[in-house]
């Protein structure tokens, strides 16, 4: 169990300043209340962020006109962990893609490069309805396969960039300059927080995940982040609270 210590201070919080059931850790020397889950999860965010120190990755910049906050994605762990399992799914799945299309081409009319597999099934050519039904099945596992691809770039070149100025913001994920923009008003942002949520797999396995939320006046919340790491996502929820909170 993580014990919990102010953010402030670093000091310990003792057991009778913790009110579980009010999700409240009190630190006595600097007179601040604490949200405790967030503590114990490591997901408090520091009000005293050094804007001008940010984490290997991370960056935070004002030109003017407005605030830049982000971090890359950047990951060899991570991407060589994609690239290995994507090799090896797609590896799989390229074998049946191949079938797959052999019979679509055959289907055409056209000739077979010598290397494809025959598209014969209990030794009988294979028929439309069979090729459309493999395409069909094999479609999200493709889709998987590109998936993995996809993190694997995005663990090597990916970014999490938002961009406030004084009339709209900005949240940008993506790589290079292709990726998922979406919009906000500053002016309607109400909190900024780190959510984490945990749970269990089908096969019992714990599992985690950990994103930076703008909640909005209107009810709304913008998520994102997923990908950076610990330190760079909690010094962007950080430099975005100052920015849109002061």
């Amino acid at each position: 169990m993580i014990v919990p210590a102010c953010r402030k201070c670093k000091k310990v919080i003792p057991a009778e300043d913790i009110n579980v059931a009010a999700d409240v850790a009190y630190c006595r020397t600097c007179n601040i209340s604490h949200n405790l889950s967030a503590l114990t999860s490591g997901t408090e965010l520091d009000a005293q962020v050094d804007l001008l120190n940010p984490p290997p990755g991370a960056w935070h910049s004002n030109d003017g006109s407005g605030v830049t906050i982000g971090a890359t994605h950047r990951s060899i762990g991570g991407a060589l962990g994609a690239l290995v399992f994507g090799l090896f799914w797609n590896g799989i799945v390229s074998v049946f893609v191949l079938f797959a299309l052999a019979g679509t081409l055959t289907h055409f009319g056209l000739t077979l490069p010598h290397w494809f597999p025959a598209p014969r099934m209990n030794g009988q050519e294979m028929s439309v309805g069979m090729t459309i039904f493999m395409w069909i099945f094999l479609t999200p596992f493709i889709l998987i396969g590109l998936a993995m691809m996809g993190a694997f770039l995005s663990c090597l070149g990916g970014k999490t960039e938002v961009r406030i100025s004084f009339e709209q913001g900005s949240v940008f994920t993506g790589l290079g300059s292709f990726g998922w923009r979406r919009r906000f008003t500053p002016a309607n942002v109400k909190q900024v927080s780190i959510e984490d949520k945990r749970w269990q797999d089908n096969n019992g396995r714990a599992q985690r995940k950990s994103v930076i939320v703008l909640e909005t006046s209107e009810g709304k919340a913008l998520r994102f982040g997923g990908s950076l790491s610990p330190e760079r996502r909690k010094f962007v929820a950080g430099a975005l609270r100052r920015a849109l909170l002061g």
